[in-house]
């Protein structure tokens, strides 16, 4: 990575973590310019405008999406579908956490934003277009939108670690319970039991 990409990343790391703890309208391309150690001139050769930047702090791209999303699924059982799906997307936020509490805040202000927050939560992974074919074969419960079930899942996990997050850390001490009681949630609404 060249000098002007790890400027460019700088710029975006220091706005995600000031979007996300301040909010966007507080937050001044000043104080993004002066965390990173630039002038604001020099953050604007990177981004035309502070919502060029916003919506650069909201990616949440998976390096290994690309290669994930076309594993077959279809020996694994319902259970162990279920544990791969939740294991993986409480994983995808626990790494983006910045950028879904950027989403969850900034959304319905800034329309523009609507394509991104669609993106992160419907990703059309392996795990997803297996449920799904379980779904209309009934071998899993129906539900009407596949987008409900991930949008669902996506506030539940963001919600708790963001509420044990200004609680400093106290609700979650153990990582490994919160995702089992989180895929125990799961089946029972998908398959009918734990």
């Amino acid at each position: 990575m060249n000098k002007g990409e790890q400027t460019k990343q700088r710029i975006i790391q220091q706005a995600r973590t000031l979007f996300s703890t301040t909010g966007y309208d507080a937050t001044k391309t000043s104080e993004i310019a002066k965390a990173c150690g630039i002038s604001e001139a020099a953050m604007y050769k990177y981004f035309s405008s502070k919502m060029e930047l916003l919506k650069a702090c909201v990616v949440t791209a998976e390096p290994d999406e690309e290669i994930t999303a076309h594993t077959d699924l279809s020996q694994s059982t319902n259970e162990e579908l279920i544990d791969r799906y939740v294991n993986k997307r409480i994983t995808m936020i626990e790494r983006n956490h910045e950028q879904y509490s950027i989403l969850f805040a900034e959304s319905s202000r800034y329309p523009e934003l609507s394509q991104y927050f669609d993106q992160s939560l419907y990703r059309q992974s392996a795990e997803i277009k297996e449920i799904k074919r379980r779904i209309e074969e009934g071998s899993m419960n129906g539900i009407q939108e596949i987008f409900t079930l991930e949008l669902g899942l996506t506030v539940g996990i963001c919600s708790i670690l963001q509420h044990d997050q200004m609680n400093q850390g106290a609700l979650l001490q153990n990582l490994s319970e919160f995702r089992g009681e989180m895929t125990r949630f799961m089946k029972y609404g998908l398959i009918g039991r734990p």
